[in-house]
């Protein structure tokens, strides 16, 4: 027979409504510990949790990001299994492989988190060692020597690996390589395995500020003030490409479920010091679109890059 106490606990548990049970929601990231997207991830779900209980990031780096987005494409559409879809996961990698273990239709959007320049960086041992002291000395000396320097990316689909296409495309020939992640293909130009890269501005910017990297050149039309180098389209390099990154959920998420999710991630990432944070670690704070500007904002970016590509394979 139950005790009245065992009695009273279960009478409890059995009228606890669902909503108010300890819950657990996950954000797979696709890429290796260590990098922006993963920090912003932490950083959101730190902010989140006092809303929706024990939030977990979890990594799930490979395939070049197909393993995370297939986890959480076939995950439940209850809004606590979310992604961070990125420009290579969302528009680059789908445009490139036939092959992929899903599609961007398999997601419903839940809001953009960040969008930021790229920037042309090497180390100051590689510049020294080739002779160069800014972009035009870098570009120069591409065109001279095709093929001879190795240009690392945070991994295939990535902008980097977009920008070293665009490249080529203009006559700048380099060898991509594509590491996973950009702390790894960092790491290599650090160590002078590779020669320059084109990192995400969220990435650089610590190993900018020390003095491991030099920025050279941004990659976008619109100079950031708080980047001291000049965009590669104002020295006669055509170019307008940036990284951005938000959240996304598997199909058929409600929409409402989607925009409470917006309206709480909105809320939690204006607190002062929540804010100042992910600007540290995004290289000039959030930039916040809910799910339906962010589906839109997919779109437009599936476009734009359907044509660069395009361009590109000509």
């Amino acid at each position: 027979m139950l005790s009245r106490r065992l009695f009273t606990l279960s009478l409890l548990a059995a009228s606890t409504p669902l909503w108010a049970k300890p819950q657990r929601m996950r954000i797979v990231v696709p890429y290796p510990a260590g990098g922006p997207l993963d920090a912003a991830a932490r950083i959101t779900a730190e902010s989140i949790k006092s809303r929706y209980g024990r939030v977990i990031v979890e990594n799930r780096a490979g395939a070049a990001g197909a393993r995370a987005m297939l986890e959480v494409k076939n995950a439940a559409s209850d809004g606590m299994t979310l992604a961070v879809g990125a420009l290579a996961t969302l528009v680059v990698n789908p445009l490139l492989f036939n092959d992929l273990p899903y599609s961007p239709k398999d997601f419903s959007a839940v809001c953009l988190l960040s969008d930021v320049p790229n920037v042309l960086v090497m180390s100051p041992k590689t510049m020294q060692r080739l002779g160069v002291h800014d972009a035009k000395d870098v570009i120069q000396y591409i065109r001279r020597n095709p093929g001879k320097l190795n240009c690392a990316s945070g991994g295939t689909g990535s902008a980097g690996h977009i920008l070293n296409a665009l490249f080529a495309a203009q006559g700048l020939n380099t060898i991509h390589v594509p590491y996973a992640g950009a702390m790894a293909a960092q790491l290599s130009v650090f160590s002078g395995e590779t020669d320059l890269m084109f990192d995400n501005y969220a990435s650089a910017r610590a190993a900018i500020a020390d003095g491991r990297l030099r920025v050279l050149a941004q990659t976008r039309n619109e100079a950031d003030s708080d980047i001291k180098a000049p965009t590669l389209t104002s020295i006669g390099i055509d170019c307008d490409i940036s990284t951005w990154f938000g959240l996304i959920a598997p199909k058929n998420t409600p929409l409402e479920v989607r925009q409470t999710l917006f309206a709480d991630i909105q809320s939690a990432l204006s607190v002062t010091a929540t804010a100042e944070k992910f600007a540290q670690i995004s290289g000039g704070g959030a930039k916040l679109l809910g799910p339906e500007a962010f589906e839109k904002w997919i779109a437009a970016e599936q476009v734009k890059y359907a044509s660069i590509l395009k361009t590109l394979s000509k």
